[in-house]
């Protein structure tokens, strides 16, 4: 997907800056940084996993789809192909 405008490059960027912040503690306010105007940040956060999830294979050198199942593991869910 490429990202047309302004307003779509910003929510990609909300939606990888949310899950570092998350990942260092702080809970980003979505309710409140996501109008009903928007397109739904869910849609973003997709890339968002998409990419960090290439980020990590690429730093452990191992494929993306292992990277995938160790996440499945410790939330204890299971993944169907």
């Amino acid at each position: 997907m490429t990202f047309r405008d302004r307003v779509e490059h910003r929510n990609g960027q909300y939606a990888v800056y949310a899950v570092a912040c998350m990942r260092g503690g702080p809970q980003p306010d979505l309710l409140s940084d996501a109008g009903w105007w928007q397109t739904p940040l869910w849609q973003y956060a997709v890339f968002a996993v998409v990419i960090y999830s290439r980020a990590a294979a690429e730093r452990r050198s191992v494929p993306v789809g292992e990277v995938a199942r160790q996440i499945a593991a410790a939330h204890s869910l299971e993944l169907t192909a």
